[in-house]
């Protein structure tokens, strides 16, 4: 899949910073290439791939191909404590907990997924 999928952590309404180093180490086994300068990986998981632009504080991921990768992005997901933001999708959180820290604007429409097949429902869902 193409399009951009979004991951960020949320305190009382508002963007965390932090995150990164936790995703990176979940990833970094699974770096096939990298460009550091971009922030871009490009990881190779079970049956596919993914685009990754990490930072500190966030990531997007994209092209993602096969089903297993999601299952990768939904673990460093739930180790940074990140909401995971599909574009076009519900707003994705790990942890019930998550949603009262969401922003107003994200918390319409929340799904809670517990692995990277929930995920992959709801992204196919639309």
């Amino acid at each position: 899949m193409s399009f951009d999928v979004y991951f960020q952590g949320f305190r009382d309404g508002a963007s965390t910073s932090g995150g990164g180093e936790i995703v990176r180490l979940k990833l970094e086994p699974y770096i096939v290439r990298e460009d550091p300068a971009q922030n871009f990986a490009y990881v190779e998981y079970g049956d596919g791939s993914i685009d990754v632009y990490l930072n500190e504080d966030s990531m997007v991921a994209n092209h993602v191909v096969g089903e297993e990768p999601w299952k990768l992005l939904s673990d460093a997901a739930q180790a940074a404590d990140w909401v995971i933001l599909p574009v076009g999708c519900p707003t994705c959180i790990m942890d019930e907990a998550q949603r009262r820290h969401l922003p107003e604007e994200l918390d319409a429409e929340v799904a809670v997924v517990s692995s990277g097949e929930d995920l992959l429902r709801i992204i196919r869902s639309l």
